[in-house]
């Protein structure tokens, strides 16, 4: 369908691209369609702009890459603020300090690695690597993106001041830099010179502004402060990223912190039902900091009124059994693929919510597409072998790499990689290169089978590594093209396997054509998630954090009772802009259930009320859609 922009989107496309400028778009108010078509606009003038593109969702980033692709001159790739730090920081050596070559490290590392490590070179009772996960590092990312110390009261001075230490040493002999880190890199990047290459957009777009914490803020900043037209687009009423020290004051502030600022808004969901509108208006409506002047969300002219229905079960088993029937219906009766259907929840702790869901769904061949898949592809110890030697062909001297593989080996255990890493601080070498001259002494301080099965291991992966060179580019066939048939070999030391080769086939298509081998493998994580979680073929569950930027047809919000929506830890303004996220997904169904009791794993989640009578969320009473009984409904609706 041709874009034919709404009086509000036009004003938009008039925007000068030398003046700041501000967009509230709510949800599903074609808020990417006008940023494309502006920035296309843009573009076709004979002396076009240079423009930055800056966290876009998605389906927006691969619309811009391929509208873009003939003004490479004047535009940059769409991009998140970590992958634009990344290159900001590769073309500028020296600007920052970081262990080089920039290597980030992944979920597996962090798991299996560094946060083990950490723990054993503290030496600390009670500081594991649960405690590092869940306080130590948390804590030190907080200070990274609220520019400011926010000291966890549970963590005792001086735990801090040795992980600190540790964490600085480890980051040093491993070569690693941590994905959070990479935006305050960039900030003491820009605040230290003023030369940085790549750097002089004349226009810089912003997409989800309101998900800025501090320290992205404060880049942008500085950029606008160096002549760059910064032009934000957001919504302060999804702001749902305080876990990274997000809030919606960013965007609200906005026109005080860029003068002249020109300002527009986006009210008219071309996304939801009317029903559905006015649902999820009387939440955030409720907000006592919302803007009085902000515009409210309206529905399109000639829009459908959708369904609407919050429904309450007696239990968590009849809630499981009533959305498996409400699933059904909508395929059954409705006409819905299953892909076209989205259930959500506050949070999901080991499955407790989704699990029961999905026996039902299971037991009533319903197909199910959980994202999480990536995560377990990626993770498992024959595919880690392979990512971990491709490292490798990308890097010999990759020291978390080569942890890694000696992580895996059998046999191999703690006190070897402990040894080789007190090697590496005594010589002041980084991992690899202690591992590489410990090898060619043929390991004299190690003893017995460990010391035969590293000989053994190291041996062979150089081995391999000088028979199967990287080419300089893969000819247009993809790095995973490449490395599925250069582990196809007989004398392969592992095998790609057929998830892993789909994982690497959607990457191919995904990431950029000139990325290098190590680019290649940095992004496969994190672009494999989003293609899992955008591109589904069954019923799909995430929490509703998880939701954002996704339309369906219909949605299933469960849980929704008080006690677990809000959330007693959490900022409640966020709670009820979350929920506000996941009642604006649907198209043409909403539906929210809760339990009147609950018992087992989900009556422990929230405040954990076991066997106690619940209610519905304070969001949503009082509203236009009242509680009604699951059971009943689900008899009478479609029969």
């Amino acid at each position: 369908m041709a874009y034919d922009p709404t009086p509000e989107q036009r004003e938009i496309l008039a925007h000068e691209p030398d003046r700041h400028g501000r967009v509230l778009a709510g949800p599903g108010t074609g808020k990417s369609a006008t940023v494309v078509s502006l920035v296309t606009q843009l573009l076709a003038q004979p002396d076009p702009p240079r423009i930055g593109l800056l966290t876009f969702t998605r389906a927006a980033t691969a619309e811009l890459a391929a509208k873009v692709a003939a003004h490479e001159a004047q535009v940059e790739r769409p991009s998140t603020i970590h992958s634009f730090a990344i290159a900001a920081l590769l073309a500028n050596p020296g600007s920052a300090d970081f262990p080089s070559p920039l290597r980030v490290a992944d979920d597996w590392e962090q798991k299996e690695i560094i946060r083990p490590h950490l723990a054993s070179l503290i030496a600390l009772p009670g500081v594991t690597p649960d405690f590092i996960k869940k306080r130590l590092l948390p804590e030190m990312a907080a200070m990274w993106e609220s520019l400011s110390p926010d000291p966890d009261p549970a963590v005792e001075e001086h735990v801090r001041n040795r992980f600190l230490g540790a964490y600085e040493q480890q980051r040093r002999v491993f070569g690693y830099t941590l994905l959070g880190e990479l935006p305050d890199l960039l900030r003491r990047a820009v605040e230290a010179h003023q030369d940085l290459d790549g750097l002089d957009f004349r226009l810089l777009i912003v997409d989800e502004y309101q998900d800025l914490n501090a320290c992205d803020l404060r880049v942008i900043r500085l950029l606008g402060d160096r002549g760059v037209a910064v032009f934000a687009v957001g919504d302060d009423e999804q702001s749902i990223y305080g876990f990274r020290k997000a809030h919606p004051a960013g965007i609200r502030r906005f026109l005080d912190d860029y003068e002249d600022a020109a300002d527009y808004s986006l009210s008219v969901s071309h996304r939801c039902g009317a029903d559905i509108i006015a649902w999820a208006r009387h939440v955030i409506e409720g907000d006592p900091e919302r803007a009085i002047d902000r515009p409210r969300l309206t529905a399109a002219d000639g829009a459908a009124a959708g369904e609407t229905a919050m429904l309450v079960f007696p239990s968590q088993v009849t809630e499981a059994r009533g959305v498996g029937d409400l699933v059904e219906h909508l395929i059954n009766d409705e006409g819905l693929d299953p892909s076209d259907i989205l259930i959500m929840s506050r949070g999901d702790h080991n499955g407790n919510f989704s699990a029961p869901i999905k026996e039902v769904l299971a037991e009533r061949g319903i197909q199910v597409d959980d994202p999480s898949w990536v995560d377990a592809v990626v993770a498992a110890p024959e595919n880690r072998t392979v990512l971990l030697l491709a490292r490798l062909l990308a890097d010999r001297n990759d020291s978390l790499a080569w942890a890694g593989l000696l992580c895996l080996a059998d046999g191999i255990g703690p006190t070897f990689r402990m040894a080789i890493y007190d090697t590496a601080v005594a010589r002041g070498v980084r991992f690899a290169d202690a591992l590489l001259q410990s090898y060619d002494e043929e390991f004299p301080k190690a003893g017995g089978a460990a010391r035969t099965r590293a000989l053994d291991l190291i041996g062979r992966t150089l081995a391999w590594l000088d028979e199967h060179p990287p080419p300089d580019d893969t000819a247009g066939n993809g790095w995973g093209a490449w490395m599925t048939a250069a582990f196809s070999g007989e004398d392969s030391p592992a095998a790609v396997s057929d998830e892993l080769a789909e994982l690497l086939s959607v990457i191919d298509d995904a990431v950029e054509a000139d990325a290098g081998l190590a680019r290649y493998l940095s992004q496969l994580q994190p672009l494999g998630r989003d293609h899992a979680q955008a591109q589904a073929s069954g019923v799909r569950f995430m929490s509703l954090a998880m939701s954002k930027g996704l339309t369906v047809e219909a949605s299933i919000i469960i849980g929704a009772e008080e006690g677990i929506l809000p959330d007693h830890r959490a900022d409640e303004a966020e709670e009820r802009r979350l929920l506000y996220v996941g009642l604006t997904r649907a198209r043409r169904f909403s539906y929210v259930t809760w339990a009147g009791r609950r018992t087992g794993p989900t009556a422990r989640s929230g405040d954990g009320r076991v066997q106690e009578r619940r209610t519905e969320s304070r969001f949503l009473r009082n509203g236009p859609v009242r509680t009604k009984q699951g059971q009943d409904y689900l008899r009478t609706r479609w029969s």
